[in-house]
């Protein structure tokens, strides 16, 4: 399988970052690092160097975008610039706490447009900012977008798919009843599993999430669709395969 989003290179998997890549591993499952600074953008590189089950985005989280110095986001974008990734993210907007701002919306599009100049696809944070998102998308031309643990209606998610973009499910699919009723529209040919660990551990007795756990999602849509676990895995890494040309 293919955990199509989550942060291992955070501090959080200080403690046992090799053990938890193992665990990973040892089920078959490769991921995606989103890097959001010049510190976790460099350890997701030579994580990416090291293990071959792991792979690098490199971006700005929205929340921090408004407070993050020139000099900061400058050197992000060098590091993406001259780096193995496979995309650009996460970038994006969040209004949820209402931090919206023209800077959050300034820093977004101008990783866009990095990650046009690049040929790279994006990677779009927009809690609460779905709609918004998918218009600047469409404004600035964009070719290639996931909508990473995507929390928006059914209504705009089947328009994001009809505009050629991508959406993947987090592991809070395991007990949100939104994002169940988001599997069972989507066709399986278009659904994308991530993590996004360390946060929305699918398992209540343990509060980190890490990759290994996508098998919780599987079961969900095992559930749901009512098709053979090992074709939903065979399917759903071939959608973030594709989505990141890995």
């Amino acid at each position: 399988m293919l955990d199509a989003h989550c942060h291992i290179s955070f501090k959080k998997f200080n403690s046992d970052r090799e053990e938890v890549i193992a665990r990973a591993a040892s089920l078959g499952i490769s991921m995606v690092d989103s890097a959001v600074s010049v510190y976790t953008a460099l350890r997701s590189l030579e994580l990416s160097s090291i293990y071959d089950n792991i792979y690098t985005s490199i971006g700005v989280h929205p929340y921090r975008a408004p407070s993050v110095p020139r000099d900061i986001i400058e050197g992000i974008k060098k590091i993406a610039s001259g780096g193995d990734v496979v995309a650009i993210g996460e970038i994006g907007l969040d209004y949820h706490l209402k931090h919206k701002s023209e800077k959050q919306e300034s820093v977004f599009r101008e990783f866009l447009s990095l990650a046009l100049e690049l040929s790279l696809p994006a990677v779009i944070h927009c809690r609460d900012a779905e709609k918004e998102a998918f218009e600047i998308l469409l404004e600035l031309d964009v070719e290639k977008a996931l909508f990473h643990c995507y929390s928006g209606s059914i209504s705009l998610a089947e328009r994001i798919l009809e505009g050629g973009y991508s959406i993947s499910l987090a592991t809070n699919l395991s007990y949100s009843k939104h994002h169940r009723k988001l599997a069972e529209s989507l066709p399986l040919k278009s659904i994308i599993l991530e993590t996004d660990s360390p946060y929305l551990s699918p398992v209540k007795q343990i509060k980190r999430n890490e990759p290994a756990f996508i098998e919780e999602s599987v079961k969900v849509i095992e559930e749901i669709k009512g098709e053979d676990n090992k074709k939903i895995k065979k399917i759903t890494k071939r959608n973030t395969g594709r989505f990141y040309a890995i």
